[in-house]
């Protein structure tokens, strides 16, 4: 026999509630004495004797037990322990709290077959694990299918109550008669041997009930119902089944087979289709079909009104056996009938709570003599549960009967009590009429008003306070309703009250009114209403607290703000002499401090122990509170009761940083010289900065030059000599053919032979023809053509004539650079961007060139998670164009003498209609030779830089006499620093506050820094950790540093062509910096990798000279045994190269992650964790599986290839999204801003090394799917390919568990393309296709008034200028549409973009089609698919954070 723990279950756990009971069980909630853990203990009683029937065989107990010991799985409940007493077998089980499957369906209004699958997918899951262990449960039925946790978006099934599972011997037969008839299988009723096949029937009769609410085998009576499972007597009536799916009805009728061995089996089950689609077709029509939920909440309904008990029966059982026999009442009979009665009052209660009113007048009208006034167990007459339930009819029904109006419970609450907590107002207006009391208090004080205010029913508060319920009175603890509204924060309930004329005033037990009590609890806005009805802010507690002191106490910074706008009194001491500014400055509150500082409080006031806040705040160690009393003019002198100051208290305690800190101030002049070094004074910051863009030789050089002259000067400078469009454009075989957009061959120089059809981004040249071969002899004939060609950035501070002092910033046109651009290009609002571009070239390549900067400064801008009207973000960077090279492109002169472009209109308004959301560009190109210093053109742009640049510093704070000083003291700051100009952020702060200004804060501090970063004498370069870094001189690392290491020379070595260099060769190039710090602020950066596998060399992608010696496969294996895949991301909006060497930074993550991946073991694979780079690509190995990274399309797209075994699908899968995910991270976290789409490559085709490669789009995918096909055809090799083998290289599991495009859940749709589509539906249409409409198509219609003056005065937004675009940045419209709607059931990308081709906005629908996921997988569902495989990969991320390496 086994042996339970005999120890007492209450000496480990808390008994709580009733569960639930049966016949002998009952469950009650316990909670674990020493962790808290909540679980359910199932009382099981034991039975006595062999001979008694009352209870449980020790043998069946025990069966259970060892059943549910040897079970474990999400699916199904877990046993904790078993305890054991002489009457007892407690079960210490999992708690599944959230209730019957088939209650929580009941509740919604819609379900679909494929939502209902969700749920059965589970049960199957875990009958399959129970039937893995040769376990029946034999007991399946909707009551035994419950919710771990209802509340959760996709509830969990838990498969309950194992009190009749058996072990299946299959040896052996095993007969029995058990169970509940309608579930039951035909073997139990026949009494044949039973086996795992008799739960499969029970889930084809659970399934047949969830899509129709009917039950297949019900009778009218139980010997009924039994014949009815024998024969297997059942139809698909249309009634129910209307709108079931043929696939649904199979699935049934294949589990309701007689023969067990003819029945599915639990693996047939989860392998049907209706379960598992093996198409597109099967899928929709799960979609489509819906479940009869009609019938379905009637049947739940009925279940529970049969489960209360078997009512008809009972009744005329009652009436038959008892009261034919007595003519006295029911509540006065002897113990039998109390039993019976207790029947009688669950069936009643049931009814009221199902809103049977038939039901319950049939009940009643069987019951003679009933007395309906008489309470439950708990001591609740009907009449008042039916009050809470809102019920009039039922009402109506029990005071037919004799219900009491004014009945109360055993609380002393009545009928209005009830509908009042439930919000009831139809059922309180009846009540009302019936003369029910209104005042009436419980035993605790409290009346209607009173729960009504604590659940928040404000409808019900109003109600009762329009026919006069007192709203005075008070509880058993003096409150109010206005206390409890107070204490909940039911703002609108307090409003309510105080409209009502309630005493606002009203102090409880404890002293407190209402408006201590909200502003003790952070409730901001009922403090508000209180206040404007009268409230008494000095009014004070037992404590002698004021609202202001509670709300201080517990860091209430927005009431605290309230109650000063408010002009309460800051000075008023409690009990103990202290102010709310002593309470803050005790626990260091600083946001609070420095509100009640700037309301004006008296700083130095003593408490009872004379102790001021400068002591409270010293003595604590909040050195940021004591310098800003300090600051505020706090003495510092003050003594204490015992003689102590501020400084004293604060060395008793070791606060050496405050004692550092008082001790500076001692004298008057040093405190008071610190605090004038905070004040703004009447100079204007002397400089902003102006950064230059532009290709090679489009003159930023030149121009600067030009500006920089005056009047004088410029008759005796010498013009600097231009490169020829030769030398810029070197000699090449394909010299002679048309141009082909030569801003991209600018960029990206080498790719002159790929043909214009290929922009299509639909096909893809050979990568075998040395399409990019030629990049790098282009660098080196640039260089070599231009030795003054700036270098990296180069900058200068400069004054331009007539306009002012800049700090110039010249980003040089050389691509080998753009990798460090991301650091310095875009990080300045108050910058002043000037792009250049050459009137030599074609207008297609002028575009080019002005769109590839204009996407640089775009995708470098953080997107703002809010997002604002027309997608506008709040400071955008200000750009201005110049044209160069008029001169040379004979461009005519005005009669005024400036240059006249013809295509200036043109190239402005498309480059605004780009850019225009994104960017302030001016209104004016200026065109110009700008080698001219003295032309009309060089005056008109000088002028429009004056105008910006004032505007600029109109905006910028003054200057301080700290922020003269910091400039002051930054050259020999830099010369102290040695080679290394970089500083953490916390150590700048350390050095001004320790060497300068001991009074400033950091906030303060930011300010100043933030200045000098607009005037270009230091950098703040933003880190991904907690930290920023300071870049003390800009010109050390921009100029000096990047400029040397990526300047192009001549390789002298062979790792050279491959951007490897010795650590001793980097050196050399910087000499006086340390190498080792040096490498990890451009690791950092993304410019370079340590090789970890050999620490003396290091990796810099963007000095690499190979061409494609590694971007063929290796032509070791078998072709037809390998698998192919693909992807291709490019740019969503523009096309455009993707800007900021993207492609240098990303092979430098690929390094990193490769030599994480390195084997360690010595059996594994070698070449496992292996990289081979070249200009544009890379070929990285992984566990067998091979992948090709590349740079195509003239730099508008990186594409991922990769291949391996057949028998190792879930691996390539797995290889190609740690690449994708890499990639993205990457994107994300260097161009924030820059929206992206990914295109799928065919897979047959790269299998055959065919070239150009099919590249399928969204597009294609959702036409596939509308059509209900689950393949693509390549139009190339005429031939289809399938969805599985585009997507997940044919793995079945990978492509199980991902969602297509248009299934995708809109909050997964980027926020980059949200906000483009705001800027696309946000502004008023004129035929009414904007998000108005958009929102009323979706069911929307009250955000329409909310929204609807979204638009400053119905203006369009492109007419907006910019002090109206300002004003315009109210939040968007359809960004709250979206949002709203995600939270609606169904809410995907296909449906949204259906109504958005009703509305008639192809041009929207098509972009959220580009810009949307075209395949997602669930990753946590999918489980171990992968074989290991990390799913995602921090790639993108460097070791070396910038922080980190300063840090060190």
């Amino acid at each position: 026999m086994t042996v339970f723990n005999p120890e007492n279950v209450e000496e480990f756990y808390d008994i709580g509630d009733e569960l639930g009971s049966g016949q002998f069980a009952v469950v009650r909630r316990c909670r674990h004495r020493t962790t808290g853990v909540e679980f359910a203990a199932k009382f099981i009683k034991k039975r006595r004797s062999k001979s008694s029937r009352r209870g449980v065989t020790r043998e069946d107990i025990e069966r259970e037990v060892n059943i549910l010991k040897e079970i474990q799985h999400p699916n199904v409940i877990a046993l904790h322990e078993v305890f054991e007493n002489k009457a007892e077998v407690i079960l210490i089980l999992e708690l599944v709290a959230g209730g019957e499957l088939f209650d929580f369906l009941a509740e919604k209004e819609s379900l679909s077959e494929e939502e209902a699958t969700q749920f059965l997918k589970q049960i199957l899951d875990g009958v399959h694990y129970l039937h893995s262990k040769r376990i029946a449960h034999f007991d399946l039925k909707p009551e035994n299918i419950m919710l771990l946790n209802r509340s959760v978006p996709h509830p969990r099934i838990k498969i309950i109550d194992f009190g009749l599972a058996h072990k299946i011997d299959f040896g052996n037969d095993f007969k029995n008669i058990f169970g509940t008839p309608e579930f039951v299988a035909p073997e139990v009723v026949n009494y044949e041997p039973l086996g795992l096949e008799a739960d499969m029937w029970s889930v084809g009769v659970i399934t047949y009930i969830l899509l129709s609410g009917a039950s297949p085998f019900l009778g009218d009576n139980k010997q009924e119902t039994l014949a009815n499972v024998s024969a297997v007597d059942y139809t698909f009536d249309e009634e129910f089944f209307s709108n079931t799916s043929v696939l649904a009805k199979d699935f049934i009728a294949r589990l309701l087979v007689k023969d067990p061995k003819k029945r599915m089996t639990i693996q047939d089950s989860l392998q049907h289709p209706w379960i598992k689609p093996k198409d597109t077709q099967q899928a929709l029509s799960r979609k489509e079909s819906a479940v009869n939920m009609e019938k379905f909440k009637k049947f739940a309904a009925r279940r529970k009104w049969k489960q209360s008990v078997r009512l008809i029966s009972l009744c005329n059982r009652l009436s038959r056996s008892f009261l034919s026999r007595s003519n006295i009442s029911v509540a006065r009979s002897d113990d039998t009938l109390d039993e019976e009665d207790s029947f009688v009052m669950k069936a009643i209660i049931h009814a009221i709570n199902d809103d049977n009113v038939p039901g319950l007048q049939h009940l009643l009208g069987s019951l003679n003599n009933y007395d309906v006034n008489q309470p439950n167990k708990h001591g609740t007459p009907p009449l008042l549960i039916a009050a809470g339930c809102g019920n009039i009819q039922i009402i109506e029904v029990l005071m037919r009967k004799g219900a009491e109006i004014r009945a109360h419970d055993k609380s002393g609450a009545n009928a209005i009590y009830y509908a009042a907590r439930h919000g009831h107002v139809a059922t309180l207006r009846f009540l009302h009429d019936k003369k029910c009391p209104l005042d009436v208090q419980d035993k605790s004080g409290e009346t209607a008003l009173h729960v009504a205010a604590r659940y928040g029913n404000v409808d019900v508060v109003s109600y009762l306070c329009s026919i006069r319920a007192n709203p005075d009175l008070t509880d058993r603890e003096q409150e109010t309703p206005l206390h409890c509204a107070a204490w909940h924060g039911y703002s609108p309930v307090a409003r309510a009250l105080c409209q009502a004329g309630c005493h606002v005033d009203a102090k409880n037990r404890e002293g407190e009114s209402p408006l201590l009590t909200a502003s003790a609890r952070g409730f901001v806005d009922i403090v508000e209403c209180l206040v404007e009805h009268g409230a008494e802010l000095e009014t004070t507690d037992k404590e002698g607290h004021t609202a202001l002191h509670l709300a201080v106490r517990r860091c209430q910074v927005e009431v605290v703000r309230c109650l000063l706008r408010h002009r309460c009194q800051v000075d008023q001491q409690d009990r103990h002499g202290n102010t709310p500014l002593h309470i803050a400055c005790k626990d260091g509150n600083l946001p609070v401090v420095m509100a009640i500082c700037n309301a004006k409080a008296i700083l130095d006031l003593p408490n009872k122990s004379g102790r001021t806040p400068l002591h409270l705040a010293a003595n604590n160690g909040s050195l940021e509170v004591v310098r800003h009393l300090c600051l505020a003019g706090a003495n510092i002198d003050a003594v204490t009761n015992d003689g102590k100051t501020a400084e004293d208290l604060a060395s008793a305690e070791h606060h050496e940083h405050v004692v550092s800190l008082l001790g500076k101030l001692k004298k008057d002049n040093h405190k008071l010289s610190y605090i004038q070094q905070l004040r703004p004074t009447q100079t204007v910051q002397p400089r902003i900065k102006l950064k230059l863009f532009g290709h090679s030789g489009a003159g930023k050089s030149t121009l600067l030059e030009s500006l920089k002259c005056g009047i004088l000067r410029s008759f005796f400078r010498r013009r600097r000599t231009r490169m020829t469009n030769a030398a810029r454009h070197p000699n090449s075989p394909v010299n002679s053919k048309p141009p082909v957009s030569v801003s991209i061959s600018n960029l990206y120089p080498g790719c002159e032979n790929v043909s214009v059809r290929s922009r299509s981004m639909m096909f893809e040249p050979s990568l075998t023809k040395g399409v990019l071969e030629v990049f790098s002899p282009v660098h080196s004939a640039l260089s070599a053509a231009d030795e003054q060609a700036t270098k990296a950035i180069d900058i200068q501070h400069a004054n331009i004539h007539g306009v002012g002092d800049f700090s110039v910033w010249e980003f040089s046109g050389n691509p080998v650079y753009y990798c460090t651009y991301d650091y310095f290009a875009a990080n300045d609002v108050t910058a002043i961007h000037v792009v250049l571009f050459s009137l030599e070239e074609p207008y297609e390549t002028q575009l080019g060139h002005i769109t590839y900067w204009l996407n640089l400064l775009k995708a470098l801008t953080l997107p703002q998670e809010s997002i604002s009207f027309g997608g506008r973000i709040q400071q955008p960077l200000a750009v201005v164009l110049v044209a160069t090279h008029a001169d040379l492109a004979d461009v005519p002169r005005a009669f005024s003498g400036e240059f006249s472009y013809d295509k200036e209109r043109a190239l402005l308004k498309e480059v605004r209609n780009r850019f225009g959301n994104d960017l302030q560009i001016s209104d004016k190109l200026f065109v110009m030779d700008a080698g001219a210093s003295n032309s009309k053109d060089m005056k008109l742009l000088r002028s429009h830089l004056q105008e910006l640049r004032a505007s600029v510093v109109s905006r910028c704070s003054p200057m301080t006499l700290l922020s003269e000083r910091l400039l002051a003291v930054l050259p020999t700051w830099r010369k102290l620093s040695g080679p290394n100009q970089l500083m953490s952020w916390q150590q700048f702060v350390s050095d001004v506050q320790e060497h300068i200004n001991p009074l400033v804060s950091q906030d303060h501090l930011r300010t100043l820094a933030l200045q000098l970063h607009s005037m270009g004498e230091i950098n703040i370069m933003q880190s991904e950790t907690v930290q920023d870094v300071v870049l003390l001189e800009p010109r050390w690392l921009c100029s000096s540093i990047l400029g040397k290491l990526l300047s192009v020379e001549t390789p002298k070595a062979i790792h050279h062509y491959r951007g490897r260099y010795r650590l001793e060769e980097v050196q050399a190039l910087a000499p006086e910096s340390d190498v080792d710090e040096l490498l990890q602020i451009l690791d950092a950066m993304d410019v370079c990798a340590r090789d970890v596998t050999n620490p003396t060399m290091v990796d810099v992608p963007a000095l690499i000279k190979t061409n494609g010696l590694h971007r063929s496969w290796t032509e070791e294996e078998e072709e037809e045994s390998l698998l192919y895949g693909g992807v291709r991301i490019v740019p969503a909006e523009h096309l455009t190269p993707f800007p900021c060497g993207l492609f240098h930074k990303l092979q430098v993550n690929l390094c990193r992650w490769s030599h994480q991946q390195k084997p360690e073991e010595d059996g594994a694979d070698d070449n496992d964790g292996d990289i081979h780079l070249w200009t544009n690509g890379a070929k990285v190995s992984q566990a067998g599986v091979e992948a090709m990274i590349l740079l195509v399309n003239h730099g508008q797209g990186v594409e991922i290839q990769v291949r391996g075994h057949d028998s190792e699908r879930a691996k390539c899968y797995t290889l190609l999204d740690t690449l994708c995910s890499i990639t993205e991270n990457l994107l994300a976290s260097t161009l924030p801003g820059q929206l992206t789409a990914k295109y799928y490559l065919s897979p047959q085709q790269l299998r055959e090394h065919h070239a150009p490669i099919m590249v399928y789009q969204p597009k294609d995918f959702f036409r596939a799917q509308v059509q209900r096909e689950t393949s693509l055809t390549n139009t190339m090799g005429g031939y289809r390919e399938s969805f599985s083998s585009i997507l997940a290289f044919g793995c079945a599991e990978i492509y199980q568990w991902g969602i297509l495009g248009t299934d995708v859940h809109i909050s997964d749709v980027p926020l980059l393309a949200r906000r483009k589509l705001c800027r696309m539906l946000d502004p008023p249409d004129a035929m009414g296709k904007d998000w108005c409409l958009l929102a009323m198509n979706l069911g929307l219609t009250e955000l329409v008034a909310k929204y609807s003056n979204g638009t400053p005065n119905g203006t369009s937004e492109l007419d907006l200028d910019s002090d109206s675009q300002q004003a315009a940045l109210q939040p968007s419209p359809t960004a709250a549409l979206l949002q709203e709607w995600s939270g609606r059931a169904g809410s995907r990308v296909g449906v949204l973009m259906a109504k958005l081709r009703e509305l008639g906005r192809r041009d929207a629908a098509d972009f959220l089609l580009k810009a949307s996921p075209v395949f997602k997988v669930n990753t946590e569902a999918l489980g171990g698919a992968a074989n290991g495989y990390p799913p995602t990969c921090n790639g993108g991320t460097s070791y070396n954070s910038i922080s980190s390496v300063i840090s060190r």
